[in-house]
């Protein structure tokens, strides 16, 4: 019976170290992600014909900003393009980018404009 005791009393002496060590790395994980967006917000933009341009230094990772205006891009945002379906005397298929939220709409607020009623959304569709 003591054998028994002292493997269960080893594996969960194990099972909190790793508890430790786990909340350990997820803090630092924490703390990096909370540096990262920081440096992120604080990141106004930049030129687009620097960052975009052949000078650029390849060891360098290239900001994500908008090549119109320079404003510093999130993740979550994007840009507006278009893609032509045929291909352009380079063998490739141009890409047309028309800018980002703050360019190319003019505008950005936290609330949309309108409201979306679910009554009204089959009536603006055309079905």
């Amino acid at each position: 019976m003591i054998p028994f005791f002292s493997v269960i009393f080893t594996l969960i002496f194990i099972g909190v170290g790793l508890l430790f060590f786990y909340s350990k790395e997820d803090s630092k994980f924490d703390k990096l992600k909370a540096e990262r967006e920081k440096k992120e917000r604080d990141f106004g933009g930049a030129d687009p014909r620097i960052v975009y341009g052949k000078n650029w230094d390849k060891s360098i990772v290239r900001p994500r900003i908008c090549p119109i205006c320079g404003k510093a891009l999130k993740k979550t945002e994007f840009l507006y393009a278009y893609m032509e379906n045929n291909f352009g005397p380079s063998g490739k298929m141009p890409v047309h980018i028309y800018g980002c939220k703050f360019c190319y709409l003019g505008k950005v607020d936290a609330e949309p404009e309108f409201e979306i009623n679910q009554d009204n959304i089959k009536d603006t569709l055309d079905l």
